[in-house]
């Protein structure tokens, strides 16, 4: 009977322990059943996010994230993406303790017995990513089209998880950071019909075509078709 409880006790810890990865590692990029799985088990997400911005281009940028959101499942991890580049992640913690979290093909993997059923927190502290800043010396800004927050820090980057949003910004003394609500809606996060004219010095093509449907091109295929649509 000893050793029947034995061995009983170890496929326990066995199955237990299983569920900490997944069963397959991550590829890179936002595969589609990560972000179905996701979508299904993640609700009320939300960022704190701070970035710790120098005036310097070479010296890093700073940051941390604060992800808060409930779980209605945690029989699997928790994939979070981040492609950075190596040696990126400074800390991670779960629910206040430090995690056993592994890097896998530009994603974090929280393990699943450190996620709660209900409301959960992630607290990364990461050096951002240079990718999607746009850093110059007189000025930064982002484009955080799909697929490209995650360039810069850690993030659950799909579409399909509608999250609240803080940030907080540490800037030099001599600059300013602007906010002015311009990118919402848009999925390139400005219009050229805007305020960032300003900064269009000329567009080559279309200009209907760069605000949204082209209608030259467009009206000139339906006349094809035989449909009359100039007034």
């Amino acid at each position: 009977m000893r050793q029947a409880g034995a061995a009983i006790l170890m496929l326990t810890i066995v199955v237990h322990s299983g569920c900490d990865r997944p069963s397959a590692d991550p590829d890179p990029g936002i595969p589609l059943p990560i972000a179905e799985a996701r979508q299904r088990a993640i609700q009320d997400l939300r960022y704190q996010l701070s970035l710790d911005i120098p005036e310097t281009m070479t010296e890093p940028i700073g940051g941390t994230v604060a992800i808060r959101f409930t779980a209605t499942d945690v029989s699997h991890p928790a994939v979070l993406d981040f492609d950075a580049g190596p040696n990126h992640l400074t800390s991670v913690r779960v629910g206040g303790q430090p995690s056993r979290y592994q890097e896998v093909n530009e994603h974090i993997v929280i393990p699943a017995g450190e996620l709660t059923r209900g409301e959960n927190t992630i607290e990364i502290a990461f050096r951002a990513g240079e990718a999607p800043l746009n850093r110059n010396p007189e000025f930064l800004y982002t484009i955080f089209v799909p697929a490209r927050a995650h360039q810069a820090f850690p993030c659950f980057d799909q579409p399909d998880l509608k999250a609240r949003f803080t940030l907080e910004l540490t800037v030099p003394s001599n600059w300013q950071a602007v906010a002015s609500g311009e990118p919402f809606g848009k999925a390139g996060a400005y219009a050229i019909q805007n305020g960032a004219a300003a900064w269009i010095e000329k567009i080559e093509g279309s200009y209907t075509g760069i605000m949204g449907l082209p209608l030259h091109e467009t009206a000139a295929l339906l006349e094809w078709a035989g449909l009359d649509v100039r007034p």
